[in-house]
């Protein structure tokens, strides 16, 4: 995956600078993430938060950097780097590379445009920053990839957006075995201006891995169906649900996931948050659930930690977060 990162990072600097020399504005920011779980079942402590495959949640340091290019005081686009070092102790070398946003992003006339490793158009996910906290979405149940390697399309209308994107279906890693993703996502209401927004998404593909992994490629498998994705403030509540249709490997695949926060203190301060998540993979039907508290010390330094059920491992445990984000330059 470090070629494979040097590669797409040389692509990005030789492609851009060129032909955007004219000016650009640049921020860059250092995160900071701490984390530990103590497993109930297990009687043991766990340095990653809920799954130990999943690229988020895991101790780490990294950098991330925006550069916006313009010309004669028209906005371009940009380009969005995030790079971490993570400790993951289930390889022989523990220290990780991950490479997770690499994309440019571009306006043109009827929309924008991107291209690289960035999210797909695809449920709640699509516009929810949720790289950060500790209760589990819908990518680490295995119902959309955090990231993806491909292309994408979004426009913006003044009653909500429209995006559609086709990527490998590869998750964090870039591979190519006939996988594929195409996905399409509508949705009604600006959140910034309505307080709520209605999502609906389709989608079909053949995609490897949900989540990254180091296993070897055993094919892809066929996946699709149809999302309903809805966010409401009303007040000091944030109510998100989240319902995922489909069929995998030619088995029932379905998701139905509810996160209700509530925030107290000054700007949010401190949030007070319960989910449930309930999923059919094949025959049967599994839940997952818990409460969760953020508590900002500041705006660059945030503590978490969640408590949470899983009916399907019969595990409980209890997370702890540290998180710290800031502009460098």
């Amino acid at each position: 995956m470090l070629s494979t990162a040097a590669l797409i990072l040389t692509l990005f600097g030789s492609a851009v600078s060129p032909l955007f020399a004219g000016g650009r504005n640049a921020l860059y920011f250092f995160e900071l993430q701490a984390v530990s779980a103590y497993n109930f079942s297990e009687k043991s402590f766990e340095s990653f938060s809920y799954l130990s495959h999943h690229p988020m949640q895991k101790n780490g340091l990294g950098l991330e950097t925006l550069v916006r290019f313009y010309r004669r005081k028209a906005d371009l686009g940009f380009l969005s780097l995030q790079a971490r070092a993570v400790y993951d102790s289930e390889h022989d070398l523990p220290i990780r590379f991950q490479l997770y946003n690499a994309f440019f992003r571009f306006k043109i006339p009827l929309a924008e445009i991107w291209s690289g490793h960035s999210k797909p158009a695809l449920g709640l996910n699509y516009n929810l920053d949720n790289h950060a906290l500790l209760l589990p979405d819908a990518t680490m149940l295995g119902h959309n990839l955090d990231r993806d390697w491909g292309v994408g399309l979004h426009h913006d209308f003044r009653w909500g957006d429209s995006a559609l994107s086709l990527t490998t279906g590869s998750g964090m890693s870039l591979k190519f075995h006939r996988n594929y993703l195409l996905s399409g996502r509508i949705s009604y209401g600006v959140l910034a201006r309505d307080n709520y927004n209605l999502g609906f998404s389709a989608f079909t593909g053949r995609v490897l891995e949900a989540m990254e992994t180091e296993g070897a490629v055993s094919g892809p498998v066929p996946w699709s169906g149809v999302a309903l994705d809805v966010t409401y403030f009303w007040l000091n509540l944030e109510t998100r649900l989240e319902a995922n249709l489909g069929r995998r490997a030619g088995q029932p695949w379905h998701l139905v996931l509810l996160r209700q926060g509530l925030n107290l203190l000054d700007e949010g301060r401190l949030k007070l948050e319960a989910q449930l998540g309930l999923w059919q993979h094949g025959s049967g039907w599994n839940y997952l659930a818990g409460p969760a508290l953020t508590y900002r010390l500041n705006s660059d330094l945030a503590l978490r930690t969640m408590f949470l059920y899983d009916s399907q491992a019969q595990n409980s445990r209890l997370a702890v977060q540290l998180y710290f984000y800031r502009s460098i330059f």
